[in-house]
Parts: C-alpha cells; sequence; structure tokens
C-alpha cells in the first residue's frame, strides 16, 4: 500500500471516523477553504474547478447553503471570524518514512504544536522547512471513476498527463504537472463514459521505502488524518 493513495485504508478509516465524530460538515468547509485558496482566492466555482467539486461533495453530504458560502467568503479572507491559512508539515514516522502534511487552521502555532505532538507519541517527529519535500512531487491527481478508452488515454497523454493508472478497485488515476490539472479534469469530465472526477493537487512519492513496523506507520498516519485541521496527509511508506 502506498502511503500517499487516495484509495488506502487510511482515507476510508478517515471517512468512517468523521461520520462517527459527526465532523463531517468540519471537513467539507475547510476543504472549500483550501479550493479557495489554492485557486488564487478565487471564490467563483466556474472559475475554479476544485472549488466546483468542493462544493459538489459538500452538497452530497447535505451541507447546509449558508454553510458553503460562508466557508468561500473565508477562503476569500472576506468572511467574519479568524482568518484560516493553509500549512504544510513535513516530518518522519517510524521505519524513516516520510510524511507530508496539509491543514487548514486559524490558529498556526496550536496546529503546529499538536502535529508535532502527534509525531512523537507515535515514534516520529516533526521536520524543518524542506527536509522531506525532496522526496515527493507536487502533482495534479485526477480520480476518475467509469471507463477510459484508448481514445481518451491517448488525448489525456496529448494534453499533458504524465502517468495513467488503474487502481486495484478499477478505478483510474491520472497525474498531471500542477498547472495542467483543471484542463484535463475538465477534458476527463466531459467524456460520455467517465461517471465521476476528482480532481486534487497532492505530493506525490519519488520513491517508497519499506515499512517493517506496518501497524506503527498505519496507526500514525491514522491519528494524524483524524486531527480536525488536517486535510491530507502523504507518506512514502510501502507496505
Amino acid at each position: 500500500m502506498s502511503g500517499h493513495s487516495k484509495w488506502s485504508t487510511i482515507k476510508h478509516k478517515k471517512a468512517a471516523t468523521d461520520a462517527k465524530k459527526g465532523s463531517v460538515f468540519t471537513r467539507m468547509a475547510n476543504a472549500i477553504v483550501v479550493a479557495v485558496i489554492k485557486g488564487g482566492r478565487v471564490g467563483d466555482p466556474e472559475q475554479n474547478f476544485a472549488l466546483r467539486l468542493a462544493i459538489e461533495k459538500a452538497r452530497s453530504v447535505n451541507m447546509p447553503k449558508d454553510n458553503i458560502e460562508r466557508a468561500i467568503e473565508k477562503g476569500m479572507g472576506t468572511g467574519k471570524g479568524e482568518v484560516v491559512e493553509e500549512i504544510i508539515l513535513e516530518g518522519y514516522g517510524p521505519d524513516g518514512v516520510a510524511i507530508v502534511i496539509s491543514a487548514v487552521t486559524d490558529n498556526h502555532n496550536r496546529t503546529v504544536s499538536e502535529i508535532k505532538n502527534i509525531l512523537e507519541k507515535g515514534g516520529g517527529n516533526l521536520g524543518e522547512p524542506g527536509s522531506v519535500m525532496y522526496l515527493f512531487d507536487k502533482r495534479g491527481e485526477i480520480l476518475i471513476e467509469g471507463k477510459v478508452e484508448e481514445a481518451l488515454t491517448l488525448e489525456l497523454i496529448e494534453m499533458g498527463a504524465l502517468d495513467i493508472e488503474k487502481t486495484p478497485e478499477g478505478l483510474f488515476v491520472v497525474y498531471t504537472e500542477p498547472a495542467d490539472l483543471t484542463l484535463i479534469a475538465q477534458k476527463t469530465e466531459r467524456d460520455p463514459g467517465v461517471l465521476s472526477v476528482e480532481a486534487n493537487l497532492i505530493y506525490k512519492e519519488k520513491m517508497r521505502v519499506e515499512v517493517k513496523n506496518p501497524e506503527m506507520v498505519t496507526k500514525l498516519l491514522d491519528i494524524l488524518s483524524e486531527h480536525n485541521d488536517v486535510q491530507e496527509v502523504y507518506s512514502n511508506g510501502n507496505w
């Protein structure tokens, strides 16, 4: 299992935990905030593809319209209350596994302190900026449910797709340069054989390290993922 995989057990456990804790609206709101920030503080879903997808996810869990609008305003920096920011934290876990954590917070020091504590209790440590980032590439990732015919594959490659993989679950993952993400995602979305598209900017490991203590690493990644401020957790572990 690759630590960054969208289809790992970590994601499914995180989703189950969200539902159990009743924090799904909080996570959805944070995802909207992140989409606005990454989209250059653009709050129009017609001009910000990632924001449109985040809003669709929020609506799928019946998140109220007012909550969605407040999250957009928060991301734009025009809403009431605390100003939020996206922070990227780097560190190591057991067996020397490199970890990159994407979080959204209105209290930078609190979030860093709490994540540092989680890492240390889990047998890892928080690193300085750049300490593990060189082990990852920033990539666009498009998750596709449906049929990806050869013609579409060739078109995506011509548009700049770096790689196309099929998951054990029968889904497709397209990797792109960050700047090409929106255009290629929109192309896949229009294909008649595609049922759904999810587009994200991720940190993809350049190479994987073998994990001798998978239970320790998995537990640490699970706990990090469950933190309310954390959006995504990536690692280069392989088990």
